[in-house]
């Protein structure tokens, strides 16, 4: 693997998750839901906000999720956003799959965002992590990026880099401190309020535009999505990157296209 180095500061905008497949991957329920909070509210928040600051961003879906909402990814596609694979049922992609299930969820995702009429592009692992076997399935499915990391990277605070990975993907990284869910949620020192999450997501855009650096902003529509409060931090924090003169805001394949 090989870095890419990137002379402007960089965010790259990035959604996760897309109706009930993570709570159908727990078994907290066994079938689609049109009225789950992210995906009746929180979707529709993302898309109105990105519009108006014509922003495009990239939509990590589950395949389920794809399979059993074709009308929500199209909307989200015909806003002009990219649509990526998430897993099939948010499975902990590192942790419980062998090489074997990796590939056919691969397989079976893959089939999913093209019956919906999305070929694929970029996959971002659930979990964040890559795990074994992944570029090779992915490069022979004919996806572009990975904007997955390896175990034990991430870390916050740190600034990852472009990558030119195996198999002629682009590697999109990203760390914990720009997840939304890890900010509200999984902080080890507490929750953090919107306001404190929008001044430390700031600082780490103003480090990037000084080191010519990547920032991966990832947040979640059942999180920020359906939260006003949390809607309008994310609105300040983007609003900075696009007023400041060296932070260029793009969608992952925006980014790979640079390399």
């Amino acid at each position: 693997m090989s870095a890419v180095s990137n002379r402007r500061g960089t965010l790259c905008l990035t959604v996760d998750n897309l109706g009930t497949a993570l709570a159908v991957g727990r078994g907290r329920t066994a079938r689609p839901d049109a009225d789950e909070p992210g995906l009746r509210h929180g979707v529709p928040a993302f898309l109105e906000l990105f519009a108006e600051l014509r922003l495009r961003a990239t939509f990590f879906v589950e395949g389920w999720n794809a399979l059993h909402h074709p009308d929500v990814i199209e909307r989200i596609a015909s806003a002009g956003h990219e649509i990526g694979l998430h897993g099939w049922l948010h499975e902990r992609w590192a942790d419980d799959l062998d090489d074997r299930a990796r590939e056919q969820l691969l397989w079976d995702g893959t089939a999913a965002l093209r019956l919906a009429g999305f070929p694929p592009v970029a996959f971002r692992a659930p979990g964040g992590y890559r795990g074994g076997h992944t570029l090779e399935v992915l490069s022979e499915l004919g996806y572009r990026i990975d904007s997955s990391i390896d175990a034990g990277a991430g870390a916050p605070g740190t600034t990852p880099e472009i990558m030119l990975l195996p198999g002629g993907l682009v590697g999109v990284p990203w760390t914990w401190d720009m997840i939304d869910f890890w900010q509200y949620e999984m902080r080890p020192d507490g929750a953090q309020q919107p306001g404190q999450v929008a001044e430390g997501w700031m600082g780490r855009l103003e480090a990037a535009a000084e080191r010519g650096g990547l920032v991966t902003l990832i947040v979640h529509p059942f999180v920020t999505g359906v939260d006003a409060e949390r809607m309008a931090a994310l609105r300040r924090v983007l609003e900075h990157a696009i007023e400041h003169p060296r932070i260029d805001v793009l969608s992952a394949g925006q980014v790979a296209a640079r390399i």
